[in-house]
């Protein structure tokens, strides 16, 4: 999920494209800040680490799963074996 930091910068990037007097700058500054955070929140993200944690569960699953398939062609090749004897 992404930081304040960069919803900060996100909203002040917003409101200097804006032409608003200098004294509402600020106060639009908050509420893009306030909105951007309540409109990223729903949106459901995953952290950075969340994404790490999945992404190496998944290289994990698929390494064990080659091996698998190796093995399973290795017992295929033994009931060929057997079975043509």
């Amino acid at each position: 999920m992404p930081g304040q930091r960069f919803i900060e910068e996100l909203s002040a990037r917003i409101t200097a494209l804006m032409p608003f007097a200098s004294e509402l700058n600020e106060d639009m500054r908050k509420k893009l800040g306030q909105l951007l955070q309540k409109g990223i929140a729903e949106l459901d993200l995953l952290s950075r680490e969340e994404f790490q944690s999945q992404a190496s569960a998944l290289a994990r699953a698929e390494s064990r799963i080659s091996e698998l398939e190796v093995e399973i062609r290795k017992m295929e090749k033994k009931l060929d074996e057997i079975s043509t004897n």
